[in-house]
């Protein structure tokens, strides 16, 4: 036993006292990626066994779960050691109808620049307004409006359609009705969209990467507004277009599959002029404005992170729309290009969080209830602590903050009374503003 100069004792878990020991990663068994395992295997880490008494192993370093922790899961995670891949509230912006709310909020409050979904509408509870919205934009085009609706809590592409008929719209589960995008960016004629990776190592104050390699995503037939029932031609989700037909099939300007990874898309943009620091500058904003929607409403708890899949789709103008946030973006690996994407992710965000075997500080004492008091204050004082042991590794770079201003402003939004957030919050969207270029304020 070690006393440091605050005369606190450090303490070894038994297991692991006299020795260092490899870092240990728990998980549902049914849910943890392969990937991961794997990533961690390389880097030396062992499994928990569920099996096992927590006396008779070391603690875990790293709990990956596809569900939410609970309030005693969060409350025991003992920082830095211990590392939970989801924050409590983080799902705010997952499920499609508490994203929209979220963003509409922000735009109501703070501008055009907030302006990252396309018109929307939650049903049943407005679908009366979103029947006004109908004849509106059907008067002003003279034409059909084409909509596309979303069952809220689904994912993969279920339940997904595209329509300009009113009586064509039909639901049996809360969904989110939005403006279909008929005017998108294609390439050699294919629809397509981004999925970028977000990892959030804090809420407050928020702190986030962005992983610079991603996946595009292509419908499997070409763009046709003459055929809205025709799915592999309107909807890029993998999951629904790597069993069409012309999945496998070498097709004009893509080749066989319908996934590109973040290089060959650069070269893409290169040859057709398309300037893709631009639209970098600009999916930051999508994210940053995404993030800080929720920032305020997220418990601080440094021991958690999250790592978010944004699906973007991009405009003929370079405007970039947000699809929906993926809560535990998919990582199971079905061609070369994931493994060219996913495995350096998982790789990169575990040297991210810089995840350390730490001892556990235990303040001496000589009654037990003391002991486990004392050690609840030290667990507190690491929670609200800002010192950030992450840092930039590998693909990812911080997104957000992006400047000292930004930096400071988040620092007080994370600090200040609620009466005072919507003041930082402005400050943060001004920085924000100021390197957007004029054509998208």
């Amino acid at each position: 036993m070690v006393v440091n100069n605050n005369n606190t004792k450090i303490t070894p878990h038994p297991i692991r006292r006299g020795g260092a020991m490899p870092l240990v990663l728990r998980y549902d068994a049914e849910k943890v990626p392969p990937i991961l395992r794997t990533c961690l295997a390389q880097k030396g880490w062992v499994e928990y066994d569920e099996e096992k008494g927590e006396d008779e192993q070391p603690p875990y370093n790293l709990w990956w779960k596809y569900a939410r922790f609970t309030v005693s899961q969060l409350r025991s995670a003992r920082y830095p050691m211990q590392r939970l891949n989801h924050f409590p509230k983080s799902g705010e912006i997952t499920k499609k109808d508490t994203l929209l709310r979220n963003l509409r909020r922000m735009k109501a409050v703070h501008g055009q620049v907030c302006e990252v979904l396309p018109m929307s509408f939650v049903l049943p509870g407005e679908y009366v307004k979103f029947c006004q919205a109908f004849a509106v934009e059907r008067d002003q085009r003279q034409a059909k409006a084409s909509w596309i609706c979303k069952p809220s809590e689904l994912s993969r592409g279920r339940k997904i359609y595209v329509f300009d008929d009113i009586g064509d719209l039909s639901y049996d589960c809360p969904s989110v009705v939005q403006r279909y995008i008929d005017n998108p960016l294609l390439l050699s004629g294919y629809k397509f969209d981004l999925r970028l990776y977000v990892l959030v190592t804090s809420f407050n104050p928020l702190r986030a990467y962005l992983y610079q390699n991603f996946l595009v995503r292509f419908s499997t037939e070409k763009y046709d507004m003459s055929d809205l029932k025709n799915l592999w031609s309107h909807l890029t989700n993998t999951s629904l277009n790597k069993h069409a037909p012309n999945c496998t099939a070498e097709k004009e300007g893509i080749g066989e599959g319908c996934k590109w990874d973040a290089e060959r898309f650069k070269k893409w943009c290169e040859a057709e002029g398309v300037p893709l620091d631009v639209l970098w500058e600009r999916f930051e904003t999508v994210v940053n404005i995404t993030l800080l929607s929720i920032c305020a409403n997220v418990p601080r708890n440094p021991s958690c992170f999250e790592l978010y899949g944004f699906d973007l789709l991009v405009d003929k103008d370079l405007k970039p729309w947000l699809l929906e946030v993926n809560f535990c973006p998919a990582l199971h690996v079905d061609c070369d290009v994931d493994e060219l994407v996913k495995g350096p992710l998982m790789n990169d965000m575990i040297d991210t969080l810089n995840i350390t075997e730490e001892p556990i500080e235990e303040p001496p004492t000589s009654s037990k209830n003391s002991r486990h008091r004392a050690v609840r204050e030290v667990q507190e004082n690491r929670r609200n602590s800002c010192a950030f042991k992450d840092s930039a590794s590998g693909g990812f770079k911080l997104c957000f903050p992006f400047n000292n201003a930004t930096e400071a402003a988040a620092m007080a939004l994370a600090t200040c009374p609620q009466s005072d957030r919507d003041s930082s919050i402005r400050k943060i969207i001004s920085e924000i503003r100021s390197k957007e270029i004029p054509a998208y304020q």
